[in-house]
């Protein structure tokens, strides 16, 4: 008998950009953006945006993020290496407004894993202050 293996295309590894680690409480969105419909969260079970935790909550988790960034990586580099980190993760798609950040998103492949203290370290506060962040539909 064979052995089945699954494979994860991971989607919106930058929950709809905030790990870009670029947005702040000034960041407008045009009107016909997606991030207006679920800047709070409230839709959670309707779309991955901001993964469901409240604009305002979530760039409180960035600037949190911000400090386990590795020297000479950029969070949203972080954020997709974490993500390819897990063995069952084979593909990371990514959005990308610019040349530049095409060729950022795929140097990420090039980029060694990180730390088992740093992937803790996020596990920790993944479980401490994300998950208890998220809307759920009740």
């Amino acid at each position: 008998m064979q052995s089945k293996e699954n494979a994860i295309l991971a989607r919106v590894p930058l929950a709809s950009g905030l790990l870009s680690g670029k947005m702040t409480q000034q960041t407008q969105f045009p009107s016909n953006d997606h991030r207006n419909y679920n800047r709070n969260g409230e839709f959670f079970s309707q779309g991955e945006t901001f993964s469901g935790i409240p604009f305002e909550k979530a760039l409180e988790l960035v600037e949190h993020l911000r400090e386990m960034v590795p020297e000479g990586m950029t969070m949203a580099q972080m954020a997709m290496r974490w993500l390819l980190d897990h063995p069952a993760v084979s593909t990371v798609i990514t959005g990308a407004t610019w040349p530049a950040q095409v060729a950022e998103n795929a140097s990420v492949s090039d980029l060694a894993p990180l730390s088992p203290e740093l992937h803790d370290r996020l596990a920790q506060f993944y479980r401490a202050e994300v998950a208890p962040a998220i809307c759920v539909p009740v």
